[in-house]
């Protein structure tokens, strides 16, 4: 008994010529692929106030404190925004 021929699969996305020894070559793409999803929007500036008197030195503290904890709870730069200012108010700052 004759093995059926062999079945030639193609894929989606390619045109295939058969060249003799059943050798396959792929010279083309039918198919565009997906278009990227669109950039989320720049973090805004936040500007900080300093409601109790803090000196520089305070603030510049303060500041990297909160946006280190910011950074290690945040999942998107909103939520970022959200924990830095919750932050910055509990230690006496207005942040906008």
């Amino acid at each position: 008994m004759r093995n059926p021929s062999p079945r030639l699969v193609t894929p989606p996305c390619a045109f295939v010529v058969a060249i003799a020894c059943w050798s396959v070559v792929i010279v083309g793409c039918t198919q565009q692929p997906p278009a990227p999803p669109p950039m989320p929007p720049a973090p805004r500036a936040l500007s900080i106030y300093a409601r109790r008197g803090q000196s520089q030195a305070q603030q510049n503290k303060d500041k990297a404190e909160c946006q280190s904890m910011a950074s290690a709870q945040a999942t998107s730069s909103e939520t970022w925004a959200q924990a830095f200012t919750a932050c910055m108010a509990a230690r006496g700052y207005t942040v906008q």
